[in-house]
């Protein structure tokens, strides 16, 4: 897709990619905090080496840290809650997309 197109999806369906665009939003913030405490939890732990990573990459190896270890169920919570909430504003705007 081009620019252009892009804009006349948003222009011509702004009553279904508004509202994908602000849930798309709250997916990544959940998925964000998320990943910064999971952080946390990893430094309190005293694995170093995660926590550390984790501050600099996110939910990037804040999930997998999550996943791994049981200690961070709330983090865990947090980004799959994110990763589903994004799921479904991409599917809200693959459907503005196919009513193109």
């Amino acid at each position: 897709m081009t620019k252009q197109q892009i804009i006349e999806l948003y222009i011509s369906h702004p009553w279904l990619m508004l509202p994908a665009f602000i849930v798309f939003v709250i997916g990544i913030t959940l998925c964000w905090f998320g990943g910064l405490l999971a952080a946390l939890t990893a430094l309190g732990n005293n694995r170093w080496g995660w926590g550390l990573l984790t501050l600099v990459l996110g939910p990037f190896t804040g999930l997998p840290y999550a996943l791994i270890h049981k200690e961070a169920t709330y983090p865990k919570s947090l980004m799959l809650k994110g990763v589903a909430i994004i799921a479904v504003a991409l599917l809200l705007a693959g459907i503005a997309w196919l009513a193109a």
